[in-house]
């Protein structure tokens, strides 16, 4: 089966401050975790049901190389992107 993947805002927001925090350590680097971002995208648009449940229907991978998961749940041949989890800092209140 063929999956879309669908990101939510919440996800795409935290994408942006991982983004913009890795270019201000290094230029560049905010690129590599896109490019690794990418490859767990599809990783789980072709394997959805390979990785962890949280819950019922939740899901989620870690990100190659950085402290991140990506959290996710299959909707008919929808990916739903969920979050883009920093597993180091607390979560917002």
């Amino acid at each position: 089966m063929n999956y879309s993947l669908q990101l939510q805002k919440e996800a795409i927001l935290e994408m942006q401050d991982a983004f913009d925090w890795y270019e201000l350590q290094k230029s560049g680097l905010g690129y590599v975790f896109l490019e690794e971002l990418e490859g767990c995208f599809q990783k789980i648009c072709d394997h959805p049901e390979y990785y962890g449940l949280l819950n019922e229907w939740i899901r989620r991978v870690k990100v190659n190389g950085f402290p991140y998961l990506v959290v996710y749940e299959i909707e008919n041949d929808y990916i739903v992107v969920n979050s883009v989890f920093h597993t180091s800092r607390s979560p917002k209140r």
